[in-house]
């Protein structure tokens, strides 16, 4: 029976050489709180949930939030999903149909029957080109004031003459190269416009379907037959509807289309009669998503799509898009990333599964033991999922920065679980017995202070005004020390319950390190001059750095997401709503009667309507006729004819049709400005288009208050998405900005802390900063823009360089203070941290560098991103940080400790100062009885 050890020895024994009252090792209960802990983890990770709404993405303080807020808590905005596809009109016999089987009908008790129960309303260009003409508005001025947000232009219509529609293959061949060769466009031509109307097998279902849902039209007002002109075909190009120069040119060149000359014709034969454009296809269909809608946005769109299929329309041929179809497709490449059942590739079964599989197999590689890298490996993922488990667990919810902290937090614990073990494979050759103690005690020092160091990078990011990077510091910092906690009780308690095997000497030796140290301390001028050199160069390209928020950016263009919104946009209306209200307070109300009102905001919508940015504008004045103001000298009878007509229209605005016009006026509700008249307009700009949206917002601003300053009592503010993407987009510059500057600040306090001088700290943080700006500018070289979800890699990446720098000081601070020169210290830290640094960057970044083809962008870029900045800071760590030591900063670190006196007297013959002599391994190896064992010197002298 085993005698348990008295309390004085186990006070002198490390934490894993102490047993527990029964003669149990420690080890086995730290695997015990392991066990017990997963499936409450597991449990909390069950209730995780995705929310990636862009709007509550700034704090409620910021202004334009609050001027968002402030807009929405008097113009609540509902979910929209935008319906539209090839050929739709305001006419289309399938319109009735697909409103009727989205929305159901109203039955004679004014319940609504049938419909989606996801869908609320349904708003389409048939409904309000109706309520204009019931309004008085005529249908032509109608069609134009609902012009470019219920109903687009379409694609250019070409009419040829005789002579082109007898060589009508010939001429479109023609065309295309004479707008490619003047204007480099790819032109796509479609068929011309025709009414829509059942094949002869479908006619009795769609009749069945069109009686039903006929009658559930609100009005009974008869639009004329769209009327497009006579024409053959339609031309189309990518990006048609964001240069409206360019399109007028493209028509000039193709009127001016003509075949060969020829002596009765020197100018050739005219082919393109005419070649137009004309309001009138497509239309929008605007979908209210109910409650439920809302929660299940996924559902509602698949249900929404397979209502427009019952309706006839073809689904190659249907177009959905909004931000509703955005931020669910968000959420599905969320999803898709972690988990693709659909996906024919293994890669694409899970680009973060596989990215983790080769993170393992590339660390069991470089461990060269099976045993000992699944226990590596285990620990890692096992510490990403204790991390996440927190989000959950503290009522948050996953976002789309938030999906790449699994990843952050396994490169973490996997960082410091190869250091251990190659610690231990190193220990377990003198003493198998206490080698997961000696090793634990070596690394704890460093592994402790780069997670720290680490969580001050992170921490920095709570600095940002957005919520998403706040959290994801908040999390990935508790993490990290989740990540140390595994790595330094985890993993050793691990290694002492798992029989593994004693690693074959020449596993722990390296003549290629040896090789490397000798060239870095021969060459550290040159060498460290050569790196500062590059990476300043690349750092200039920080003058291109530019950001980017909007959340269609985050998937590639060949997505069908972007490819919806490019036809949207190319073709009927800007996706992106800019909200300009117009608020007239109580005196101006008294000195401007209600048409009078109308009138002026009227004004106000012609002038946003004609900002090149801008593809259409509504508001409450398009759905009114134009009626004049009479002027002072007018009869007195047309002024009372004029005040009675603004009354009654007020009236029946504000009283009889207040729900319906809530959306475009209503009365301010906050106490102080009570009675304040606010008029919305709401205007549509183009989210795929490269417009500065600073100057887009400043240029409608100054359109607004050109008119609106004439009349005292009457101000305007611009806000909806386009400003708070702008602000958005600000403050991610703002954070990636000052979340760096903290970090470097922290990080080089605690730097100056271990060192114990300032110069040697500062100096100790350039081989972790310049990696980080020599990236960002090359990327920025590129043009490639820095998204929310990539800011936060600065942070992260200067932490984790950090962590290298730490033990590599740890080890070169030791060999002077055995007496070495600075070239044998600095090999002595090569030797014992290059092979680790080297393992978990290449299995770290390689891993990273697999999420590259993952469908979203966001992950995409900052798997292949952090792969870059892991590379630099190797770099940084195996490079330009010996090249230092070797050199001023060597010196400055050399004279703290002398100054200090911590210089100990060793045996010479133990000091490392030739290429033929290997250091002691990654911890001091002990003696037994006063001797070296024979397997100790083979480790510190190949030679022997």
């Amino acid at each position: 029976m085993s005698r348990v050890p008295d309390a004085s020895t186990q006070e002198k024994r490390s934490f894993f050489q102490k047993q527990d009252p029964w003669g149990q090792g420690v080890a086995i209960w730290v695997l015990v709180a392991i066990l017990f802990v997963a499936p409450l983890a597991g449990s909390s990770l069950r209730h995780v949930r995705l929310d990636n709404n862009v709007e509550n993405w700034l704090p409620e303080n910021d202004p334009s939030a609050q001027e968002y807020l402030w807009c929405r808590a008097h113009f609540p905005e509902d979910e929209k999903v935008i319906l539209t596809w090839e050929g739709s009109a305001a006419d289309d016999m399938r319109l009735p149909v697909l409103a009727g089987m989205l929305s159901g009908q109203v039955d004679e008790d004014g319940a609504r029957r049938g419909g989606l129960p996801y869908v609320d309303s349904v708003m389409h260009a048939g409904d309000l080109l109706s309520k204009l003409v019931e309004f008085g508005v005529e249908e032509d001025e109608a069609r134009r004031r609902i012009s470019g947000t219920f109903i687009g232009t379409g694609h250019l219509k070409v009419r040829l003459t005789e002579a082109g529609r007898d060589q009508k293959e010939k001429t479109i061949k023609l065309i295309q190269e004479r707008i490619h060769s003047q204007f480099g466009l790819e032109l796509s031509i479609h068929e011309a416009v025709s009414p829509w109307m059942p094949e002869e097998l479908d006619e009795d279902a769609f009749q069945e379907l069109y009686s039903r849902y006929q009658p559930a039209l609100e009005t009974e007002t008869e639009l004329a037959p769209s009327e497009f002109g006579q024409h053959d075909f339609q031309v189309s190009w990518t990006g048609i509807g964001s240069n409206q120069k360019l399109k007028q040119a493209v028509i000039d060149s193709i009127n001016h289309v003509a075949s060969f000359a020829t002596s009765d014709e020197p100018n050739g034969r005219q082919l393109v009669d005419s070649c137009y454009e004309k309001t009138g296809t497509p239309i929008a269909v605007v979908v209210t998503l109910s409650e439920a809608g809302g929660a299940e946005k996924s559902k509602a769109i698949a249900a929404i799509r397979e209502a427009a299929i019952a309706s006839f329309i073809p689904d190659d041929g249907l177009i959905v898009g909004g931000r509703v179809v955005a931020a669910a497709e968000l959420n599905n490449g969320v999803i898709r990333a972690a988990w693709n059942p659909n996906a024919t590739s293994i890669l694409g079964k899970s680009v973060i599964g596989f990215s983790g599989l080769v993170g393992i197999l590339f660390a069991i590689f470089s461990l060269k033991c099976l045993r000992l890298g699944g226990l590596v490996i285990f620990v890692s993922y096992y510490s990403a999922f204790l991390g996440v488990s927190l989000i959950p667990l503290s009522g948050g919810s996953m976002n789309m920065v938030l999906v790449v902290l699994p990843t952050l937090l396994m490169v973490l614990a996997l960082s410091g679980a190869i250091h251990i073990a190659n610690y231990w494979k190193h220990a377990v050759w003198e003493s198998p017995k206490t080698a997961v103690a000696d090793a634990t005690k070596m690394a704890r020092q460093p592994c402790l202070m780069a997670a720290f160091t680490t969580s001050l990078g992170l921490i920095s990011l709570i600095n940002s005004d957005l919520a998403p990077v706040r959290e994801f510091g908040i999390y990935a910092a508790l993490g990290c020390m989740i990540s140390v906690a595994m790595v330094l009780y985890g993993l050793p308690a691990l290694l002492q319950m798992v029989p593994l095997r004693r690693i074959a000497p020449e596993e722990v030796k390296s003549k290629r390190w040896s090789f490397y140290s000798d060239l870095i301390c021969r060459h550290w001028l040159s060498i460290g001059a050569s790196t500062i050199v590059l990476a300043i160069a690349c750092s200039v390209g920080l003058r291109h750095f530019d950001v980017e928020t909007k959340v269609i950016r985050y998937f590639p263009d060949s997505s069908p997401v972007v490819q919806d919104y490019q036809t949207i946009e190319d073709n009927l209306a800007g996706i992106s709503p800019v909200e300009i209200l117009v608020r007239f307070d109580k005196q101006s109300q008294s000195d401007l009667r209600f048409l009078e009102r109308v009138e002026l905001v009227r004004e106000v919508e012609e002038e946003i309507r004609n900002h090149p940015e801008v593809s259409g504008a509504i508001s409450m004045s398009s759905f009114l006729p134009q009626r004049t103001s009479p002027g002072e000298n007018a009869t007195m009878r047309e002024k009372i004819f004029y005040n009675r007509r603004s009354n009654e229209t007020e009236k029946r605005i504000k009283e009889e049709h207040a729900a319906e016009s809530s959306a475009f006026i209503v009365m301010n509700r906050l106490p102080e400005v009570n009675g304040d008249e606010l008029w919305r307009i709401n205007a549509q700009a183009a989210v795929l288009s490269d417009a500065d949206y600073t100057t887009l917002t400043q240029q409608l601003s100054d359109r607004v208050g050109k008119i609106t300053r004439y009349h005292a009592g009457v101000d305007h503010t611009v806000t909806g998405t386009v400003p708070l993407f702008l602000r958005t987009q600000l403050a991610v510059l703002d954070s990636l900005v000052w979340s760096s500057v903290a970090a470097f600040v922290l990080i080089a306090s605690v730097m100056i802390w271990v060192l114990k001088d300032p110069l040697a700290g500062i100096g100790s943080m350039i081989p972790n900063v310049l990696p980080v700006i020599s990236i960002f500018g090359l990327v920025s070289w590129f043009g490639q823009k820095i998204d929310i979800g990539t800011m936060v890699t600065a942070s992260v990446a200067m932490g984790i360089a950090v962590d290298g720098t730490l033990h590599l000081l740890t080890w070169f601070r030791n060999g002077l203070r055995k007496g070495m020169t600075r070239q044998a210290s600095v090999k002595q830290a090569l030797m014992h941290c290059g092979p680790a640094m080297w393992q978990t960057s290449a299995a770290v970044g390689i891993g990273l560098l697999v999420l590259f083809p993952a469908d979203l962008l966001l992950i995409s870029r900052f798997g292949w991103l952090m792969a870059l900045l892991i590379g630099a800071a190797f770099i940084g760590d195996m490079v330009l940080l010996p090249c230092m030591l070797v050199g001023p900063l060597g010196r400055l670190i050399e004279r703290r400790i002398r100054l200090n006196g911590e210089i100990e007297v060793v045996d010479e013959s133990e000091e490392l100062n030739g290429s033929t002599v290997v250091p002691s391994p990654h911890i001091s190896l002990h003696t037994t009885q006063g001797r070296k064992s024979k397997r100790a010197r083979e480790l510190r002298n190949p030679e022997n």
